[in-house]
């Protein structure tokens, strides 16, 4: 489950919902890496949450309001898929891993 929130979400809640936009990208796009990446989330302050997505020793990170990461949450319990306005920071994270993944295979 993770850390329970105080807005009410777990961090394993978010981290899911994350993941859940991270495949729905990788149905539209494929996944330019060789696995599929880590989940992170850490709840700074009160108002948001820093996800990071890793894969190897790259790194990409976003922040999301508490009201983004309970509607995401709520969107994926309620079976409706990803959360269409996280899921362009998700898409960018991914490609920003993929990015550099491949400039460190090129090196």
């Amino acid at each position: 489950m993770g850390t329970l929130y105080a807005s009410g979400v777990s961090s394993g809640d978010i981290g899911a919902a994350i993941a859940e936009s991270v495949i729905e990208d990788i149905r539209i796009n494929g996944l330019g890496i060789q696995g599929f990446p880590q989940v992170t989330v850490a709840h700074p302050n009160s108002a948001s949450f820093l996800i990071s997505i890793k894969f190897d020793s790259l790194t990409a990170e976003f922040t999301l309001t508490s009201a983004e990461a309970k509607r995401a949450v709520n969107l994926m319990k309620a079976r409706k898929g990803h959360d269409q306005l996280i899921f362009e920071r998700v898409q960018n994270a991914v490609v920003e891993i993929e990015a550099s993944a491949a400039r460190k295979v090129e090196k």
